[in-house]
């Protein structure tokens, strides 16, 4: 987990820099590019770290060691794809705020929106946090459930690109 959370840090500062460059003399389609960038960049992390999951469940299927040592290297895969995952979360989330910021300019609009959204999200983790006894739901079900609705995710966020500059 410390890696997750400490590549959501890296992941906010480099996805925030990366969509602000230029934010003075950006015109419509540079702004446009840099979303589109910043979305492919997400599906190819995210993906990564998925695929990394995949594998690893898909072998503890089939063995009954399900423990991890850190001192053994059989920890790499999963501690990557935590590391995918978090820098993947931040950068979703600093993309949202951003496009938000360029849908939503006045201060009572843009509070609205932020909190519509926060709500979304904090309704989204408590199902998630439901659903993760594999008591209730198995790891590779969660692994499925959790890449559809990533690809739903994706395909809603390809078509709400921004168009003008704020």
């Amino acid at each position: 987990m410390i890696i997750f959370h400490l590549m959501e840090i890296i992941g906010a500062l480099m996805t925030g820099r990366f969509l602000d460059s230029d934010n003075r003399i950006a015109s419509d389609s540079s702004r446009r590019k840099r979303a589109i960038s910043c979305l492919v960049a997400f599906v190819a992390i995210n993906s990564t770290g998925n695929i990394l999951a995949f594998t690893e469940e898909h072998a503890a299927k089939h063995s009954n060691d399900t423990a991890y040592d850190i001192a053994n290297i059989s920890v790499i895969s999963p501690s990557l794809a935590f590391a995918c995952w978090g820098f993947a979360d931040a950068q979703i989330q600093v993309y949202c705020y951003w496009l938000m910021s360029g849908f939503f300019t006045s201060g009572s609009h843009h509070s609205r929106i932020v909190g519509w959204y926060k709500c979304i999200q904090s309704l989204g983790t408590a199902i998630g946090f439901y659903l993760i006894p594999a008591s209730r739901l198995s790891e590779m079900s969660q692994l499925v459930i959790s890449s559809l609705v990533f690809v739903i995710g994706v395909i809603l966020s390809f078509s709400q690109l921004p168009t003008t500059c704020k």
